[in-house]
């Protein structure tokens, strides 16, 4: 059953990787009706400090009940550099339960990228994040790509979620597959 009545718990998610495609995603997500996030994202990031926090409620089932959880979520791009002055990275990355990895393919050293960020994220937390890797299939991919996707995500040992960011195919599902586990990291 679900119960709305008592206040959700809520995930910092970071959303990291190709910032465009991240921003890209969580407008999608809060906007569903949302025909270009692409342009949004561009002119967002186009600035010095652009927007680059939403909040969403998001609903999945876990042992036959309704749970609702609230999600954060940050988009981490370089501007988030300059608060290392004020803020350490340890303390930075310890905020968030949760890593959303936005694999754009045509980034020349992407298996590395991910790589290093899984690994400085989980290194400063001190414990694996609940992870999930999505790639935006609305651009065409070339041969190839699809398998050397999949195959980054297997050796991170993340669940990879092929979306469409123009008609919003898979999104709500990408992000239930993570509230799902951040809460039951969260629960254990």
């Amino acid at each position: 059953m679900l119960d709305l009545s008592s206040r959700p718990e809520t995930y910092r998610i970071i959303v990291a990787g190709d910032e465009e495609l991240g921003f890209s995603l969580c407008a999608k997500l809060l906007d569903r009706e949302l025909e270009d996030p692409r342009s949004i994202a561009k002119e967002s990031l186009s600035q010095p400090w652009p927007d680059d926090e939403w909040t969403k409620l998001v609903t999945f089932s876990t042992g036959g009940r309704f749970t609702t959880v609230e999600l954060d979520l940050e988009l981490h791009g370089p501007w988030v550099w300059e608060l290392y002055e004020t803020l350490q990275p340890k303390d930075y990355f310890c905020r968030f339960s949760g890593i959303v990895l936005c694999a754009e393919p045509t980034r020349e050293h992407l298996p590395a990228e991910l790589s290093n960020l899984i690994d400085s994220v989980n290194l400063h937390v001190g414990r694996r994040l609940p992870s999930i890797m999505v790639v935006d299939k609305s651009r065409r991919l070339v041969k190839g790509q699809t398998e050397a996707l999949r195959s980054v995500a297997d050796t991170l040992t993340v669940p990879l979620f092929f979306v469409r960011l123009s008609s919003g195919e898979n999104i709500v599902e990408a992000f239930k597959h993570l509230a799902s586990q951040v809460y039951a990291a969260d629960v254990d």
